[in-house]
């Protein structure tokens, strides 16, 4: 199931025709809210920007990064792009589906464990930081891109 499939319309037919009428619009309202929402978000720089992410990361990790990346900083999920979209105009507007609240989580915990990369690397443990960039980092970047892939599809 795709991201935001439940702003298709159903082919179920009701055999009540004021739940046909209350389906039809709650699906307008949905879909009014998810046209609204992608039209603040540059969906292809905010997948660019995550997939950014990973080589910052191994650069700084390499040592061939002259970024000042402070874990404080980096943990901050509502400072990029897609960030200020989750915590404003795209959360007010689709807020309550549940994989919106999916993508609103990922991205908190893949700004969490860019912050811990960061923090191992400055405390001398660059093979764990290494290994978290390689399994859990990568794992949650891939889910935000594919989530926003799949918003982009509709």
């Amino acid at each position: 199931m795709g991201f935001f499939d439940f702003f298709r319309k159903s082919d179920a037919v009701s055999s009540n025709a004021n739940e046909d009428d209350h389906s039809v619009d709650v699906d307008r309202e949905a879909q009014e809210s998810f046209e609204r929402a992608t039209k603040l978000l540059d969906i292809d720089i905010a997948i660019m920007a995550h997939e950014n992410w990973n080589l910052r990361l191994q650069s700084y990790l390499q040592g061939n990064s002259t970024e000042d990346l402070r874990p404080e900083v980096v943990c901050c999920d509502d400072r990029c792009d897609l960030g200020k979209w989750i915590h404003g105009e795209g959360g007010n507007l689709l807020g309550k589906y549940g994989t919106f609240a999916d993508l609103k989580a990922t991205h908190k915990m893949f700004h969490y464990t860019a912050s811990n990369i960061v923090t191992l690397h400055q405390n001398g443990n660059t093979p764990e930081a290494q290994r978290m960039l390689n399994d859990n980092f990568s794992k949650l970047s891939n889910k935000i891109k594919t989530r926003l892939s799949d918003l982009k599809a509709l």
